[in-house]
């Protein structure tokens, strides 16, 4: 049980780094159109790796790094923060809402909808630590689940075998 939920943990921690590195990706992206369309040159390469850093945080990071990353735009130019902040706010709304549980739920050998509740719950009751530990923790409450029922499941079979 405890091999099980230290890949669970595992893959996890995978799956948001690799959650990170994909809108670290995209804001990369963003930002080097963004720049070449109002003209101005910003570090795309410095403000992404920003944007992956605190992608790292669950539910909340990407809300951070967009805040930071618009505000340095917003020392640049007034065009592209605004159309950064455009792009944040669209990219967020999708990764929250399909991204993120599938990369999780794949990982975890959980539903979407169910990382989706328990990432929302976490954050909820917990504040910034509970959004931290929502999915691999719901994933761990699982897999003891899955092993009460399974070993309940041998007892009743030996007590039927008995009778």
């Amino acid at each position: 049980v405890a091999a099980r939920m230290y890949r669970v943990i595992t893959k996890y921690i995978n799956g948001q780094v690799l959650i990170a590195a994909i809108a670290a990706g995209f804001a990369l992206v963003a930002l080097l159109i963004a720049g070449a369309i109002f003209n101005v040159s910003v570090n795309a390469i410095a403000l992404s790796g920003i944007v992956f850093l605190f992608g790292l945080i669950p539910l909340i990071g990407n809300t951070l790094a967009a805040a930071v990353v618009v505000l340095i735009c917003l020392f640049s130019s007034l065009g592209l923060a605004i159309a950064m902040a455009v792009f944040f706010l669209v990219y967020q709304q999708v990764e929250n809402v399909s991204l993120q549980p599938y990369i999780q739920a794949k990982n975890n050998e959980m539903t979407p909808l169910l990382v989706f509740i328990a990432a929302i719950v976490g954050g909820s009751f917990g504040g910034l630590f509970g959004a931290f530990i929502a999915i691999p923790s719901a994933a761990c409450l699982k897999i003891l689940l899955e092993e009460y029922i399974a070993r309940r499941g041998e007892t009743e079979v030996a007590s039927l075998q008995e009778n």
